[in-house]
């Protein structure tokens, strides 16, 4: 063979050694909250490889800037280790998967693996009431079968470790009802059972319980205060039931997203209407601002599509006696070209 064509070959395997098919995945699930240093798995036993080959391969692994935190190998064990300890909420939100995707690299051959961590929601966050208080004022002319719809708790973990049952504490007067909407909020109300007496009792104290499905099952509680009035007969209707609004993610503070608006047939402070957020989530409280006379929601963080695309909301408008209604609030977040293109090179170098 001449010179020219040993070159030939000699080029063509060195791209040999360069392309190496992935011979394995590997998954794991964990749950949220381990300690650092805790193992995962061992990454040697579960490819079929002796510990030491990670280290005369100089196996390491490689992951997202986001996640260069959270976890790492063991060279010496081939252990897959914590590094830190990883909130599910604070990282996947409301999501109903949360999965973090390594690359296990290898040289001499090249490989590459590619390791899918789950992690699993643990019952670390109890359910939570809007307020610690709930005030009302019901006429004392109100007909056993009147209706009240409270504020349901919202809980920052997922399935069935988010809330499942509400209870109201014994009393004379109110029994509570529990309706599943088909969004998978629930509708809560108070519902009288027993005519009011004013001039037996102005003010009732009573609390209202909700519990998650969690093992060991977590609680919160509102309190509940009625105060026994004369009549206010109607309550404030949204002129939409479901708002809808849309904007891209480079949008300015103070931008006024969308306003809602509800009208109370009540005269004085019987229809004056205000408004609140009766369910949000966390994070979307750090990005909208509610204006709770003209409903105006304005935006007081930064958006970002790519972590959140899509937000929804409930809004209270409540009269001067405590009758409410509720409406639905949904915001898309458009995307922008704002993020260049991010290239991984994998290579090694062998004599050839």
């Amino acid at each position: 063979m001449d010179l020219k064509g040993q070159s030939l070959v000699n080029i063509f395997c060195s791209f040999a050694v360069f392309i190496h098919i992935i011979t394995a995945d590997l998954s794991y699930s964990i749950p949220e909250e381990m300690t650092p240093g805790s193992i995962v798995g061992n990454i040697a036993k579960d490819l079929g490889l002796e510990v030491g080959e990670l280290f005369t391969r100089r196996a390491r692994i490689e992951m997202e800037e986001s996640y260069q935190h959270y976890c790492d190998i063991d060279l010496k064990t081939g252990h897959f280790v914590m590094k830190e300890r990883i909130d599910r909420e604070e990282l996947c939100g409301e999501k109903a998967s949360c999965m973090l995707t390594f690359e296990l690299v290898l040289e001499s051959p090249l490989e590459l693996h590619r390791i899918s961590l789950l992690i699993q929601d643990k019952n670390d966050n109890s359910p939570l009431f809007p307020k610690d208080t709930i005030k009302l004022e019901i006429s004392e002319s109100a007909n056993a079968g009147a209706r009240y719809r409270l504020n349901e708790a919202h809980d920052a973990d997922i399935g069935q470790n988010t809330v499942q049952q509400y209870s109201l504490q014994n009393n004379e007067h109110f029994v509570l009802s529990v309706r599943e909407d088909s969004d998978g909020s629930k509708n809560v109300e108070l519902v009288l059972d027993k005519e009011l007496d004013r001039e037996k009792e102005q003010e009732l104290h009573f609390l209202m319980i909700a519990v998650d499905g969690g093992n060991p099952q977590r609680s919160g509680t509102t309190n509940i205060i009625v105060s026994v009035l004369d009549a206010n007969d109607n309550a404030p209707v949204f002129d939409q039931a479901f708002y809808k609004a849309s904007l891209p993610e480079n949008s300015p503070l103070d931008t006024v997203v969308i306003t809602v608006s509800a009208t109370d047939a009540d005269n004085g402070v019987n229809g004056e209407v205000t408004y609140e957020f009766s369910r949000i989530s966390e994070r979307a409280k750090k990005v909208f601002l509610l204006n709770s006379k003209t409903g105006e929601i304005k935006i007081i963080g930064p958006l970002d599509f790519e972590s959140n695309s899509k937000y929804e909301m409930r809004i209270d408008a409540k009269d001067g006696y405590g009758l409410s209604s509720d409406s639905k609030v949904m915001i898309e977040i458009t995307d922008i070209n704002d993020n260049a293109p991010v290239i991984y090179l994998k290579s090694l170098t062998n004599p050839i």
